[in-house]
């Protein structure tokens, strides 16, 4: 077992983490259409679907202790703890992205007709719930997909069609979350598409920024960590189609700069990209 799981690292770590996750929320996305024998509560629903977003942290670390041991596991959580990156690379993470959001409010308030984007009343304590919610969903989500998955990808593919693949994986992860956020009732597949192209630029720029800060997976949950707060909490400009799509061109943008040789001259260059590794774990063979 453990022979197989070494050679077929990678391919475990994704079916455990959809294993944990989709057990979580496929039921909740049933009971949000009607079709699950008992009914949840929405509190509850609420409470616990954030569970559903522990699972690639949870199935990381299971899988790195079961492939590298300890080691594997300290090595994993230790790229939490790599902090001296750079001021620029704190820029790069905290605030392009949500200056991204807020120009693409900005740009779709000139547009004519514009319906208004949503206004979300926010107090002290709603924040505060936001901010601790995020930071747990964050970690769960990232430990996984940058602390394991990404070094994997790129031992055997380029850094650009390792970002492909995983924005894809992360996208489907995703869509059973949607279903009970009702969001396939109120957009349609068309908006899940959208969804895609949104994440996958967002993949793209992490690799380059991860790549560049030996897999600072602190830089990581620091950008998906302000992107989220400020999107959920204040700017929810995914939730109107017309500035969303003028969001995605825009961190489209910021990825192809990113990932050009304009942009690694000017932004940095990549100095780990496919090096990073783990003790005992190695890519599917």
């Amino acid at each position: 077992m453990i022979k197989f799981l070494r050679t077929h690292t990678l391919l475990f770590f994704f079916l455990l983490t959809f294993a944990l996750s989709w057990a979580i929320w496929i039921p909740m996305a049933m009971n949000y259409y009607g079709i699950f024998p008992i009914r949840m509560d929405p509190g509850f629903v609420m409470v616990f679907r954030l569970f559903g977003t522990l699972g690639p942290a949870v199935s990381a670390i299971l899988v790195s202790l079961l492939v590298g041991g300890k080691p594997a596991v300290r090595a994993l959580l230790g790229q939490i703890g790599r902090w001296r990156v750079g001021w620029k690379w704190y820029a790069a993470a905290a605030l392009v992205f949500p200056l991204l959001l807020l120009a693409s409010a900005g740009i779709y308030s000139l547009v004519p007709g514009a319906q208004p984007l949503p206004v979300v009343e926010v107090t002290a304590g709603s924040l505060l719930v936001i901010m601790v919610i995020m930071t747990i969903s964050v970690m769960g989500e990232e430990i996984g997909w940058r602390g394991l998955a990404l070094p994997l990808l790129q031992q055997r593919w380029t850094a650009f069609n390792s970002s492909l693949i995983l924005g894809t994986v992360w996208t489907v992860w995703h869509l059973p979350f949607w279903m009970i956020l009702g969001e396939l009732e109120t957009f349609g597949w068309g908006y899940w598409l959208m969804s895609w192209a949104f994440i996958t630029a967002g993949a793209i720029y992490i690799t380059w920024f991860m790549n560049n800060t030996g897999n600072s997976l602190l830089m990581v949950i620091l950008f998906h960590w302000c992107y989220n707060v400020l999107s959920v909490g204040f700017l929810p400009v995914s939730s109107v189609v017309p500035a969303y799509a003028i969001l995605i061109v825009l961190a489209w943008a910021a990825a192809i700069t990113v990932s050009s040789p304009f942009g690694q001259k000017w932004l940095g260059w990549k100095k780990y990209g496919g090096k990073i590794s783990l003790p005992g774990i190695t890519t599917d063979k």
